[in-house]
């Protein structure tokens, strides 16, 4: 039986749990002393209820790095518009990255990269031997889909398992095409301009005939005048926002065999149980419990 890693964007996650009941106080939580566990609550129940629903022989989890990537260094204004999380956002990041250590589940930051980019890297050495499920909404990710790989995201309110055969009822392009079709289009979230004049129908159609976006420009001549002279006035922004879009694995990480991020790793040690206990998170510490069980 093939094996199955379950790659989880941990940041996302992290976000995803914090903001759900960030302007909702009911549903805020906290212990005793006053302390915020809404985020570790709410991350711990989503990874119990993956792990459950998809049942991976093996695990790992992303996060990306407090410190600017080579992506920063390369445009100034790189998610610039993205507002910095609280204080207590990072506190919780740090006590769900601190428990996940306990529990001997395998996840990493690396300074000068994205958690994007690290899940790349896990697709990179294990997807010739595994079936990669990827939990993120990160539509950058969608370029790693491929036979062995898929994610898990919502759509329109729906979950699906986005793969190789389903992808283009969701999408006019391929999963190979993402990063061209960003650099044509661009994308307010990273800051990417993108071709000024050129949008979703005009990216799709070229893409449609020459696939990439280094042959669009080798075919210039071919191309209307109109769309060419849009396409020259915004190479070299277009070139590099490519670049910037594409995940890059050129670095090293600490797991190096599959074995290390088998689950069967897992256990809920006595340091994690004292952890749990100091947050008061009864409910996620029985949880984990009877998973042991089983």
């Amino acid at each position: 039986m093939l094996n199955r890693i379950l790659v989880i964007d941990g940041t996302y996650l992290a976000y995803k749990s914090y903001y759900a009941t960030l302007h909702n106080p009911v549903a805020v939580l906290k212990n005793s002393k006053g302390e915020s566990t809404n985020e570790i609550v709410g991350f711990f129940n989503v990874f119990i209820s993956l792990v459950n629903n998809f049942v991976p022989s093996h695990v790992f989890i992303a996060f990306d790095s407090q410190v600017k990537t080579f992506r920063h260094e390369t445009l100034q204004d790189y998610k610039a518009n993205r507002k910095k999380a609280s204080p207590d956002f990072y506190k919780q990041l740090s006590s769900i990255q601190k428990l996940l250590n306990m529990l001997n589940i395998k996840n990493q930051f690396v300074n000068g990269f994205e958690a994007d980019d690290i899940i790349a890297k896990i697709v990179s050495m294990f997807s010739s031997e595994a079936e990669i499920l990827i939990y993120s909404g990160d539509q950058d990710l969608n370029q790693l889909i491929s036979d062995n790989v898929s994610i898990i995201k919502k759509i329109k309110s729906e979950t699906v398992i986005l793969d190789k055969t389903n992808f283009k009822n969701y999408y006019d392009f391929n999963p190979n095409q993402v990063i061209d079709y960003k650099a044509i289009v661009g994308d307010s979230s990273d800051n990417f301009k993108g071709v000024a004049g050129l949008g979703t129908k005009s990216a799709i159609e070229l893409l449609s005939i020459y696939g990439t976006l280094e042959n669009i420009y080798f075919n210039l001549d071919k191309l209307k005048p109109s769309v060419k002279e849009k396409l020259i006035a915004n190479k070299e922004e277009a070139l590099r926002d490519k670049y910037l879009a594409t995940l890059r694995t050129d670095f090293d990480i600490w797991v190096q065999e599959l074995k290390e991020i088998s689950l069967e790793n897992f256990k809920l040690s006595e340091e994690a149980e004292k952890f749990l206990n100091e947050l008061e998170l009864k409910v996620i510490k029985n949880k984990l419990t009877y998973w042991t069980k089983y």
